[in-house]
Order: structure tokens, then sequence, then C-alpha cells
């Protein structure tokens, strides 16, 4: 008896451990990466940046985006400029480094690419007789840290960032603000190789303004991950 039970036993176990190697979990979804679960498109960023002191804005730098730190200074170098009606037919303005050795630690592996989308200015508490109607030329340049194939430089060395050109592009806001071209350039290889820039900006006008004035902006830019999972 005790054999027989014994073997009964056995019997239901054997059935047991069978029947659950032949059990399969289905999942109700597929599993899907990062990128497929944001249908293959950027992150994007964007924000303002008024005109202020170098120390402040410094200050509220931890708010933004690691990424963002070359974006934000080019903003800031023309935010940060006052027109005076002192005249002069091209404003004297002095370059500033951007540190971006805190990027050294990144893997770039798992980025696409990085873009400037957009820069924007415009008058800081604009008086209804403001205008940049005066302002023939902008133009931001790089003098890299590393010289790098791919990006073209001028006669001294610098690479062309943004630009604005009154002959070709029109104000908007009522004379008030303009759109800044982007150069189509390599902006992750840019970042990852050159541990330090250094910009330049260059801003012509082709008359005195009215009123002394200042300038603020907004600034926008998208990355593209490739995480992998």
């Amino acid at each position: 008896m005790k054999k027989t039970l014994s073997l009964l036993l056995i019997l239901v176990a054997l059935m047991g451990f069978t029947s659950c190697g032949k059990e399969k979990l289905t999942p109700l979804v597929k599993p899907m990466t990062v990128d497929q679960l944001r249908n293959d498109q950027p992150i994007n960023f964007s924000y303002k940046v008024d005109a202020t002191q170098i120390d402040e804005y410094a200050r509220n730098t931890g708010k933004f985006p690691v990424f963002g730190k070359l974006f934000q200074t080019i903003a800031f170098v023309l935010a940060n400029t006052t027109i005076s009606t002192k005249g002069g037919m091209e404003l004297d303005l002095e370059a500033m480094d951007v540190d971006l050795n805190s990027l050294s630690e990144i893997d770039f592996t798992f980025i696409d690419w990085i873009r400037l989308d957009s820069l924007l200015l415009h008058i800081d508490n604009a008086k209804r007789k403001d205008s940049l109607g005066f302002i023939e030329k902008i133009e931001v340049y790089a003098i890299l840290d590393r010289a790098q194939e791919g990006f073209p430089v001028n006669e001294n060395g610098m690479v062309k960032l943004v630009s604005f050109d009154k002959k070709l592009n029109d104000l908007e806001c009522e004379g008030r603000c303009l759109n800044l071209k982007i150069e189509k350039l390599n902006w992750k290889e840019l970042i990852k190789n050159n541990p330090k820039i250094k910009l330049q900006p260059k801003i012509v006008i082709n008359s005195v303004p009215k009123s002394t004035m200042a300038l603020a902006g907004s600034v926008s830019f998208s990355i593209k991950f490739n995480l992998g999972f």
C-alpha cells in the first residue's frame, strides 16, 4: 500500500512539473525602448534669459539642463548687451569664455545629436518709442579650444554660430524683437570636443538709438537621445 501511494505521489509530481514546463507567459504589450515610447522624437528645452548681472545669472544656471550651458551663454552675451545713445557704428563687446569641462564625464554615444533650434532677442521692458531698427548686423563667433574638421573658420580663426542681417531678415514684434539665424553645425561634436570655447559677439548699428535700452532673449534647443533600451 505504501509503495502504491509513493508511486502515485511521484506520478502526480512528475505530471505537475511537466505541465509547468509547457506553460507560457504571454505579455499584454510588446517591450519598447525609450525612443519607441517617445516615437523617436528628441527632448526639447527652452527658457528665457533676462538682461541681468553675470553673477546673478551664474547662480541660476543650475536650473537648466547641463547641455544648455553653451546656448545659455550665447543668449546671455547678447541679452546682457546694453545699447546706449553714445553712438558708434560697431559696438566694442568683450569676448566671454565658456567652460564645458563639466561635460567630460558624459557618454556621448547615447546622444544622436544636439541642436540649437531658436534664439530670439527682444528689448527688455520696451517703451513705445523703442525699436531695434538701428541694428544692422548681429554675429556671434566662437574660438574653439580644439580645431576640428567640418567647422569652417574665418580669417580670424573663428566659427560663426548665429547671426542677423537686416538686409536679409525682417524685425518682428513691431520692430522690438528679432530671430537670429542659426548656422548648420554639428553641435554635438562642437560641445564634445571643446572643453573650453570663447564667444565673440559683434553688433553693427546704422544709427544712434533714440533711447538707451537692454536686450533680453529666449533660447530653445533639442537633444536626441539613443539609450539602447
